[in-house]
């Protein structure tokens, strides 16, 4: 019978090379198959050859045909293996297991960087290696993909594979950059494929260490309710066993009885590709010991290789997606958004089906939306959303738990695991300068101990001075010999139970009110029987010194969002109401006095805000004119009005004329000349002036395209608030003021977040 010849044309290899892999992917994609040859044979290498060595050319080593080569100590190949491992779309590996796609991925990887590749490849039995030479100009001349078996002395190992790629294309040099392919490999593959197989991987004799999430001790934890709820939380999870094929992807269902069955895939009808998958989840869930508006998330793996970094769906209720895009889009983090989030973990799925690039997995796929359900719960997250929605109990997932635990890092202490400053406020700027002692390798930050004893030490601000933090029990005296009491009647303790000191308040009105201080001592306090009240006074004898015991088992801490500090104002409004006895001081007004003197941030002061937002934007303006300013990459787009500004305002300062404007825009020296609304619209203009630590310590010109505009958006709406108190907030009535308030809580926290953001 007649047959047509459907080989490709060699020319599809060069066509392969068009796909746009960055350079990392590149080498990714071939040290992963060097990962898969160890990890295959564990347990018959020994030490050394779990080793994987990378030499990248220089910019002149590339000039010069260095060649990039990869090399591993593995089992190596036989003649067979090689021949598959290097034709075109062959992959004997399919998707079953393995980090590599050998053929396919190869092919794309080399082709992408070079015209030529040899692999040379060897096992412990053969007394030579083989190799061959994938040359494309050569084979799109002949118009054939055969190539000739080589073979030469092998060298001074027993077995293993080197991949040596030369005569590079054009945007080889852009894409084989060291120093950014160890940055992205390090964030490439988890923690477990290096701790449970002891793999080494060198780029330039630098060792690739796997990133490291600085969370919190397992140790840890938080009293939620009843409940205390740990900073890290281990996942084990299967579900079943599973049949899919490989030929379409498609899952099929549960593995047969009779196991001996050839069973046929009911979509391709395709026969021995039919495989047993796992459908099962392991890794953890935890508290990262610092809040970022991006660097919070899931890593997700397969096999070791990280598909999805800091992946965020997981915080986003798809039920309600649709309907309520504000509330459940994403979930979290909802109460300081201007802090950012601090749940993270790594979560390895086997049975996922990656993308060809590696940078995602097929989502729709059903056993996946398994493993949505179970990490973060088919409820929402917000009890109070979820109680709306009709559901009766709170959300006990893994990342529910830890929500309710951990959502807000508004109060620095223990019982968020949040840092506070002098003023008693929340530090978040801290805990992030310290993140990067930690992961700059810094010994003293890598465990928790001084995180905690920072935890710790914000529960006691202005608490007894001989308090020791570490040592929280008081110090015991020396006895003295008292009498016998022993037919005395035992003393009954007040209030009895569990009290942890908190930290002590001065409350002084003295100026308004002409009545003395009052100090209280602020305890957490666990009765050991049922009290009604939620918050507990209790005199020391001395006029204005109380005991506060705030009890955690009441109610009203466990069905209100509402704090104790309210609470403490009230009960101290009241008391000092109590005192002054005038009608003109009710309760109401010595509550609102309390609030403005102790609280003053909860406080929506419309000239603070307006006045805060045009401080924000005169540091920009003071940093960009530092100095000589910035050198600019063109001229500023101006408009005629903006133009005829700048020579007004620089004869205003300078009491002379602009000679040279052209000159004077050359650098972000002009800025000095111009109206505080300007900036927004050079902040637009040139983005790379201002963030990545310039201006703001935000992330931008080492993101990808992608990831710039959709941060570039991000960092522009905290500025068009900013820009709103400033232009539209300022010039409002009061009873307009008044219908804005939810605006103005929201808005606020944009200046707040850009303030913590500039750089000192």
């Amino acid at each position: 019978m007649e047959q047509f010849n459907l080989s490709p044309s060699p020319a599809l290899l060069d066509l392969l090379g068009k796909i746009p892999f960055k350079g990392w992917q590149c080498v990714a994609e071939l040290v992963d198959n060097s990962i898969d040859a160890i990890i295959s044979n564990e347990s018959l290498l020994q030490e050394y050859q779990k080793q994987i060595s990378v030499h990248i050319p220089t910019k002149k080593g590339i000039s010069e045909n260095q060649p990039l080569v990869i090399e591993d100590w593995g089992i190596g190949m036989n003649s067979t293996q090689l021949e598959n491992a290097v034709r075109a779309g062959f992959s004997s590996k399919k998707t079953s297991a393995n980090l590599g796609l050998f053929g396919m991925g190869f092919n794309v990887a080399t082709s992408r960087l070079a015209n030529v590749v040899q692999i040379w490849t060897s096992t412990v039995e053969m007394d030579k290696e083989i190799g061959v030479c994938i040359d494309l100009r050569e084979m799109k001349k002949e118009g054939s993909f055969y190539r000739p078996k080589m073979e030469r002395v092998k060298s001074n190992k027993s077995s293993g594979t080197r991949i040596e790629i030369f005569d590079f294309k054009d945007q080889a040099v852009g894409l084989l950059q060291s120093k950014t392919i160890i940055k992205e490999l390090q964030r490439a593959y988890s923690e477990k494929i290096f701790d449970e197989y002891r793999l080494r991987i060198l780029i330039n004799n630098e060792e690739i260490k796997p990133f490291k999430f600085c969370v919190w001790d397992k140790t840890r934890t938080v009293k939620h309710k009843y409940e205390e709820v740990p900073a890290y939380i281990g996942i084990d999870k299967h579900w079943s066993d599973q049949m899919f094929c490989e030929e379409c992807l498609t899952w099929i269902g549960d593995i047969p009885v009779d196991t001996s069955l050839n069973i046929a895939c009911p979509k391709c009808s395709s026969n021995g590709s039919i495989i047993r998958k796992n459908i099962s989840i392991s890794g953890w869930v935890g508290i990262q010991r610092f809040s970022d508006v991006d660097h919070y998330g899931i890593d997700i793996s397969r096999n070791g290789r990280i598909l999805s970094k800091l992946d965020k769906t997981f915080f986003v209720w798809e039920e309600g997606k649709e309907d309520s895009p504000d509330k459940f889009d994403p979930e979290y983090p909802r109460d300081t958004t201007y802090a950012g989030g601090r749940i993270v973990g790594q979560l390895e799925a086997n049975f996922v089906v990656p993308k060809y690039t590696k940078d995602d997995f097929e989502r729709d796929d059903i056993n996946w939306k398994r493993v949505i359900n179970f990490i973060r719960g088919e409820m929402p997250l917000q009890p109070e959303l979820g109680a709306q929605r009709g559901y009766k109990f709170p959300n006990h997932s893994p990342i529910g738990r830890l929500f309710s635990a951990y959502r807000k890092v508004n109060q620095p202490g223990a019982k968020t695991l949040c840092f506070g400053k002098e003023n008693g406020n929340v530090d978040h700027i801290t805990p992030k300068n310290w993140a990067q002692k930690f992961y700059g390798g810094d010994p003293e930050f890598q465990t928790d101990k001084k995180w905690w004893e920072a935890v710790v030490r914000a529960d006691m601000k202005d608490g007894p001075p001989d308090f020791d933090p570490l040592n929280p029990l008081p110090k015991p005296l020396p006895s003295p010999k008292l009498p016998d009491r022993a037919n005395e009647p035992e003393i009954v303790e007040k209030f009895p139970g569990k009290k942890i000191f908190r930290k002590t308040l001065s409350f002084d009105l003295e100026n308004t009110l002409g009545e003395k201080p009052f100090v209280l001592t602020l305890m957490d306090y666990y009765p050991t029987e049922n009290l009604e009240l939620p918050i507990i006074f209790d005199s020391k004898g001395s006029m204005g010194k109380f005991d506060v015991y705030i009890n955690n088992k009441h109610h009203m801490f466990l069905d209100f969002a509402d704090g104790y500090e309210d609470l403490i104002f009230m009960e101290m409004a009241a008391k000092y109401s109590q005192l002054k006895n005038s009608d003109n001081w009710p309760v109401t007004r010595i509550y609102y006095e309390l609030k403005l003197k102790y609280a003053p941030s909860t406080m929506l002061s419309v000239p603070n805000l307006v006045s805060n937002a045009n401080k924000l934007m005169r540091k920009v303006q003071n940093k960009l004119i530092r100095g000589e300013g910035y050198q600019l990459p063109k001229i500023p787009s101006l408009s005629q009005a903006e133009e005829i500004s700048i020579k007004k305002k620089y004869i205003d300062l300078e009491k002379e004329a602009l000679i040279d404007y052209n000159d004077l825009l050359s650098t972000t020296g002009f800025l000095k000349y111009i109206d505080l609304n300007y900036l927004f619209k050079f902040i637009d203009e040139f983005p790379e002036l201002v963030y990545d630590g310039k201006v703001f310590d935000l992330p931008y010109s080492d993101l990808d395209s992608e990831t710039k505009v959709h941060q570039k958006a991000k960092y522009s709406s905290y500025l068009s608030d900013v820009r709103w108190f400033m232009i539209e907030l300022a010039n409002e009535g009061d009873e307009a003021v008044k219908k804005m308030k939810q605006e103005i809580i929201r808005n606020r926290y944009s200046i707040e977040l850009l303030d913590e953001r500039i750089t000192v």
